[in-house]
């Protein structure tokens, strides 16, 4: 893996971008306080602004560091935030990292996640030089998986009760994709 500064990505319909304090209201109001989005996460929705505004803050904070790469998806036209998207657990080891996102409700079906995936994951293997990245999703939630497909990843199985969510457990449904699997992905049909 090399290591890069965070840096925001642009596609036709997108501006993916550091979050922002005056992101703060969106972020409650579309991600943190909608109890449908939080649904498919392992989270539990924020109790008020206040909370979600605590949380960006710290967010906030963690720009400065080294390899952290949190996007806000915003529309590339009025730079309104709808969603976040971001990488996670590099592991320099084995070379990858996993990923997460979300997008609030009113903008979901529209293959936004799977457009902002795809930039990610242009940036975690021209950018970063990863060789693999992979996630899961609760199986009760196939449109995640439906956008990693979209963004060329490939199923690569399901584990049997891996989260527990307010007692109840979840079945993950697991995608991967490598380096060369993206850049066969993405080479024009």
């Amino acid at each position: 893996m090399k290591s890069a500064s965070f840096q925001n990505l642009h596609t036709p319909r997108l501006a993916l971008r550091q979050l922002r304090a005056e992101d703060a209201p969106l972020y409650y109001s579309r991600l943190f306080g909608d109890a449908r989005v939080a649904r498919g996460m392992l989270w539990t929705p924020h109790p008020d602004p206040a909370a979600s505004a605590e949380r960006l803050q710290a967010i906030l904070a963690r720009y400065a560091a080294p390899d952290f790469y949190r996007w806000g998806i915003a529309l590339a036209q009025t730079d309104e935030l709808i969603g976040i998207i971001s990488l996670e657990r590099l592991d320099l080891h084995r070379n990858c990292c996993s990923f997460a996102y979300m997008l609030g409700v009113d903008f979901w079906g529209f293959g936004y996640a799977a457009e902002a995936l795809r930039a990610v994951l242009c940036f975690a293997f021209d950018v970063l030089q990863l060789d693999e990245v992979a996630a899961d999703h609760f199986a009760d939630n196939p449109a995640s998986g439906r956008a990693m497909q979209k963004a060329g990843m490939q199923c690569c199985g399901t584990v049997l009760k891996k989260y527990e969510k307010d007692g109840v457990w979840h079945d993950a449904v697991c995608y991967r994709i490598t380096r060369q699997q993206f850049a066969a992905a993405m080479i024009p049909q």
